[in-house]
């Protein structure tokens, strides 16, 4: 997975863009789930810092795992706190956060998951689930709309993830509602999908 370069690229117009969005306006409609725990947090391609300085806020310790250098840079340089660990890794192995031996009570992948071949979208869930919690939350960000191959984005199907999910012991606790793209692109919009892992 080298998408990652495009954010190097682009870095300060994309940490600009993305730090212009508000957390709890994008993440209103799984609000709840988020709210449910303040233990460990795991943001899966953490980008602009954003959502990692919410969680901070929120309570939760905070990995925050970018591989892009520059976004990362200005995201540890402006969100300063001593709860948020800043991580270069990557999916689908996240060797770096695996080391640590840590488990997590909330997982985060916001608007990863199209940069993912399928074999590698298979390959990342069994890797988030190993890092789940018992009863931990994982939420994913699912961008659905056409492919962009000059920046790694592939074609996102909600169905296929919701089968790798059962297939891995995962329970779905909710499928949002399709939402538009907060940036007005018109060919693309997001869908989030919670899920857990029991003791069953």
């Amino acid at each position: 997975m080298t998408s990652w370069k495009f954010y190097d690229n682009n870095a300060d117009r994309l940490f600009a863009d993305y730090i212009s969005l508000d957390f709890y306006s994008i993440f209103q409609d799984v609000e709840e789930f988020i709210l449910q725990s303040k233990g460990v947090s795991l943001d899966v391609g953490s980008g602009s810092g954003r959502d990692a300085a919410a969680l901070d806020e929120l309570g939760y310790k905070v990995i925050a795992v970018e591989p892009s250098e520059k976004m990362r840079n200005l995201a540890s340089s402006y969100y300063k706190s001593n709860h948020i660990i800043w991580l270069d890794d990557s999916l689908p192995f996240l060797h770096s956060v695996k080391a640590m031996n840590l488990k997590f009570d909330l997982i985060l992948v916001s608007a990863v998951w199209m940069h993912l071949s399928k074999k590698e979208q298979k390959i990342s869930l069994e890797t988030l689930t190993d890092l789940l919690t018992l009863n931990g939350r994982m939420i994913i960000t699912l961008r659905l709309g056409p492919p962009e191959p000059d920046r790694n984005i592939n074609v996102v199907n909600t169905e296929e993830l919701l089968e790798l999910a059962s297939q891995l012991g995962l329970k779905t606790l909710r499928v949002t509602s399709i939402n538009k793209d907060s940036f007005q692109r018109n060919q693309i919009t997001w869908q989030k999908v919670v899920l857990s892992k029991n003791n069953e």
